[in-house]
């Protein structure tokens, strides 16, 4: 489900290629009631004459890479302008100082997650709005190596990113999976995705290491718009996995109805005598297999004054 899901957003926008790149919807803020339709952000206004486009691959972006053992890499994405509004990453080199340690391809990725859907066009590349954005690095599995991110493809959606991870024993980079919306707390160790399901549900997956650093999914949160949305605020609920339940970042066919639901929080809103208006959330928790009222939390709102 959730790579059809991906899938489906995504190939409403491969036949398009050439055309100006449509933003990504942006998560409203967790108090706020998104917009409808989500915001789209403008194709660059600054057009590339075509005659002007490199035809030949060169260095779109050169990044650092840190390492846990003290050493420092160089990720060098290499690709080129594909038209006046969009780049393509071919491969990243892998450089120990001078020493070229790897050349990871993005066809690797491409292939991986798309298969045949694509009908082997423009496989080799991925598509970006720019060289800037083209390449990420962060920490995934926060073990101190730097991994790292090509941009996918733009989509209706927050942005997916093909991801590989440091292989410290093979001296490697590996590929590892596609997310969304991805960003890493140190301090919690935790990898959070952020991406739309619909107009009016947003999920967020939490995934942490386990003691090979190999992330799991530690629980998903859905915010619903529709069930709740009252005064910018959601009705939220928390999932998590079943006992033997392991659910790999990136694994296809999965939703967060094939998890165990916890908790929710439920905006509700009283009107009194004298006109007087009240604000709660009631918070509902898993207690003996039976979701349960537990909390009443009367709700105040900030004086904006």
């Amino acid at each position: 489900m959730r790579r059809a899901l991906i899938l489906l957003l995504a190939l409403l926008v491969l036949s398009a290629c050439a055309a100006p790149a449509e933003g990504t919807g942006e998560i409203p803020p967790s108090r706020e009631i998104p917009a409808d339709p989500a915001p789209v952000e403008p194709a660059p206004e600054t057009e590339v004459p075509m005659e002007e486009v490199p035809s030949e691959d060169y260095a779109l972006l050169t990044l650092e890479a840190p390492l846990a053992d003290g050493r420092t890499l160089t990720l060098e994405a290499v690709g080129k302008r594909v038209d006046e509004y969009s780049a393509g990453v071919r491969e990243v080199r892998v450089w120990n100082g001078k020493e070229l340690l790897q050349t990871v391809r993005a066809q690797e990725a491409v292939e991986h997650f798309w298969g045949d859907s694509d009908g082997g066009t423009a496989s080799e590349y991925t598509t970006c709005w720019s060289p800037e954005e083209s390449m990420e690095v962060l920490d995934l599995n926060f073990d101190g190596n730097t991994d790292f991110g090509l941009f996918g493809w733009p989509a209706n959606n927050t942005i997916p990113y093909y991801y590989w991870m440091w292989d410290a024993e093979a001296e490697q980079y590996q590929y590892a999976f596609v997310l969304q919306g991805v960003s890493a707390d140190s301090d919690k160790r935790e990898l959070k995705s952020v991406f739309r399901l619909s107009a009016v549900e947003y999920e967020t997956d939490y995934y942490r290491p386990d003691e090979t650093g190999a992330l799991d999914l530690a629980r998903t949160e859905i915010d619903n718009w529709e069930a709740g949305g009252l005064d910018g605020r959601p009705a939220s609920e928390t999932w998590v996995p079943g006992p033997g339940q392991r659910f790999r970042p990136g694994a296809p066919d999965w939703s967060y109805h094939d998890l165990t639901l916890v908790r929710r929080e439920l905006p509700v809103r009283e009107s009194h005598d004298g006109g007087t208006i009240s604000n709660y959330t009631e918070i509902w928790e898993l207690i003996d297999g039976e979701l349960q009222q537990t909390s009443r939390e009367e709700f105040f709102y900030e004086d904006q004054s």
